[in-house]
């Protein structure tokens, strides 16, 4: 398990919305607590239905709740279901990394620029059909990590031609 938690990076916290030591990743120096993350994916949801300019009163029937359980929501009274996460991804036409980066950035990347390019480069994913996405796809399949050795950064590209395999 030690050998777990130092691969991970993870520092136990005491966060007072836990009722036991937990183990969390730190970004830039820091580690946000349960309440943060809460208040954080709260703010997501109000600006992505401010976003789409989509009252309460209309949003909350859609998710089969009212307009006061949905303001729950989004004033951080109430924690969100994943299923209902979910659900409200479908409904505001949101991807989850809409809602959840703003509070948790760390799981797209190490270091703050890392998240953002890998952030922006989901998002421009996004927009592309499925051919454009299989050649994509192919094109990073044939990215072979060598590791500092090569004298190129550690990055070898190899042939970007596609073959039959390569489009099933």
């Amino acid at each position: 398990m030690k050998q777990w938690i130092d691969e991970l990076g993870l520092q136990q916290v005491d966060d007072p919305g836990i009722d036991k030591p937990v183990y969390r990743k730190p970004f830039d120096g820091r580690i946000a607590l349960s309440a943060e993350l809460e208040n954080l994916i709260s703010v997501s949801l109000r600006e992505a239905r401010d976003k789409r300019k989509l009252p309460r009163s209309k949003l909350a029937p859609l998710l089969g709740i009212t307009k006061q359980v949905y303001g729950r929501y989004e004033n951080g009274v109430s924690r969100l279901t994943v299923s209902r996460l979910i659900h409200l991804c479908e409904v505001l036409d949101a991807t989850p990394e809409e809602i959840i980066a703003p509070a948790a950035p760390y799981l797209w990347g190490e270091t703050e620029t890392k998240a953002v390019l890998l952030l922006a480069t989901i998002v421009k994913l996004r927009t592309f059909d499925e051919e454009i996405l299989q050649d994509i796809y192919s094109l990073l399949s044939r990215i072979d990590e060598t590791g500092s050795d090569s004298g190129d950064g550690g990055v070898k590209v190899a042939s970007t031609s596609a073959t039959a395999d390569d489009r099933e």
